[in-house]
């Protein structure tokens, strides 16, 4: 399903806002995360390996960053990862969207570290991510079980969430972010371009397609 395709099947989707989920006007480091030291500890998560580099920036407490993964990522994977077209990297973007948005991103960084491996450095992150922001699990508990079904130790998120672990590589993407302009999420870079409208899947269809030369 390609940008004609893609607009047909989702001209019937509600819209999801126009200004993102941010913090008050623009975007500022939520307190959680000051004084921080941004020392990153893990890898961008990516998918694909295409020519086209695809950076989303979200919050996984976010309503407009759920539903861009409930419906725009799939046919960005079906249409442009598998296929490799472009290469897909995930940045945490923490705008406190919701109470949870730093636990759940800490959460997810913690599934990460518990499963990668040379070969695979984003581990189950991708699975562990779907599920938190498809059921909207917010709660230090719910999040410790949605791991197991990842095949994680529950107490592996659990003492991530006790010692906020992962908060380095959360404020290492904020800056690398705030570097690049993001104010809102989601936002998606496009071979290093912003779309205009990141919340509607029609437009960074087209800019795809574009840096595609199609």
């Amino acid at each position: 399903m390609h940008r004609r395709s893609f607009l047909a099947a989702t001209a019937g989707t509600a819209a999801v806002g126009l200004a993102g989920c941010t913090s008050f006007l623009e975007a500022s480091i939520p307190s959680e995360l000051e004084d921080v030291d941004a020392d990153r500890q893990l890898p961008v998560p990516t998918l694909g390996d295409g020519d086209v580099p695809v950076t989303v920036y979200e919050d996984l407490g976010c309503p407009h960053c759920q539903e861009f993964q409930a419906d725009v990522f799939p046919t960005l994977e079906s249409d442009y990862i598998e296929p490799g077209e472009i290469e897909y990297r995930h940045r945490d973007f923490v705008v406190m969207a919701s109470e949870s948005s730093a636990a759940r991103a800490n959460a997810a960084r913690a599934v990460q570290a518990a499963t990668q491996t040379d070969d695979d450095p984003n581990g189950r992150f991708f699975e562990y991510k779907r599920t938190v922001m498809r059921d909207d699990i917010g709660s230090a508990d719910e999040l410790a079980a949605a791991a197991e079904d990842v095949g994680v130790d529950p107490s592996t998120v659990t003492e991530a969430l006790e010692d906020d672990t992962y908060y380095p590589t959360l404020v290492a993407d904020w800056e690398h972010g705030e570097a690049e302009g993001v104010e809102a999420t989601p936002t998606v870079f496009v071979d290093g371009e912003p779309v205009d409208d990141s919340q509607d899947g029609e437009s960074v269809v087209a800019a795809i397609e574009d840096a595609l030369g199609r």
